[in-house]
C-alpha cells in the first residue's frame, strides 16, 4: 500500500484572507481596538513559542501583551476567526474519496494539535484520512524528518508521498526519503498521476 499525505494549512485549506487582518479582527472583538504594537509583539512571542514547541503558544503569546485583559478569550475569538479564513479548494471531496479507494491518506502538518484537527472537523475533512500528524505531537517541525518518521509509524506503507504548497514540505518529505509533489493550488484531480514515485 503507497500513502499519500497532504498538508493542511494552504493544501487542504486555502488562505482568503492575510493572517495580519484576522489577528486585527480578534483583538477589535475582544480589546474593542487593536494596534501594531499588540500585533508585532503577539506574531513575536508566539513564533518564538511555537519554534520550540512549547506549551499553550497562542494564549502565552497573548500574555505577553500588557494590555490584553483577556487572553483566554483572544485564544477562543482567534481560533474560530482563523478557522473561517479558509477555504477547501473544488471538488476535494470527491477527489480524497477517490483516492481513498487505493491509497492509504493522510494529513501531515505543522500546527497545534486542537487547532489543526478543529479545522478539518469544520470542513468535514477528517474522515477522508486514515492518519492525522500534527507537527507538535513529533516535537519539530516540518522540514525536521521527526513528523515524518511519526507518521511513518503511524500510517505504515510500502512508500510515501507529501503534497504541500511550501518549500518546508517538498524539504521535509525528501529529507525522509518521501516521494514529494508541490501543490500550486489546482485542487487534486490529478492525483495521483502527478506523483513521482520513489
Amino acid at each position: 500500500m503507497k500513502a499519500i499525505f497532504f498538508d493542511l494549512d494552504g493544501t487542504l485549506l486555502h488562505h482568503t484572507r492575510e493572517y495580519r487582518n484576522v489577528l486585527t479582527d480578534t483583538f477589535e472583538s475582544v480589546q474593542g481596538t487593536a494596534n501594531d504594537e499588540w500585533i508585532e509583539t503577539y506574531n513575536e512571542a508566539f513564533y518564538e513559542l511555537f519554534s520550540r514547541c512549547e506549551p499553550e503558544p497562542i494564549r502565552r503569546a497573548f500574555s505577553r501583551i500588557g494590555d490584553c485583559s483577556d487572553p483566554d478569550a483572544l485564544v477562543e475569538v482567534l481560533r474560530e476567526k482563523e478557522t473561517e479564513m479558509y477555504q477547501p479548494p473544488e471538488n476535494v471531496h470527491a477527489d480524497l474519496e477517490r483516492l481513498s479507494g487505493d491509497y492509504a491518506l493522510g494529513v501531515l502538518t505543522n500546527g497545534v494539535p486542537e487547532w489543526q484537527k478543529h479545522k478539518l472537523q469544520t470542513y468535514d475533512l477528517n474522515h477522508h484520512f486514515d492518519m492525522v500528524v500534527v507537527s507538535y505531537e513529533a516535537g519539530a517541525h516540518k522540514p525536521d524528518t521527526a513528523p515524518y518518521r511519526m507518521a511513518e509509524q503511524r500510517l505504515p506503507a510500502d512508500s510515501y508521498a507529501m503534497i504541500g504548497d511550501s518549500e518546508t514540505d517538498i524539504e521535509g518529505a525528501q529529507n525522509a526519503g518521501w516521494s514529494a509533489h508541490r501543490y500550486h493550488g489546482e485542487g487534486f484531480e490529478g492525483f495521483p498521476d502527478a506523483i513521482e514515485w520513489k
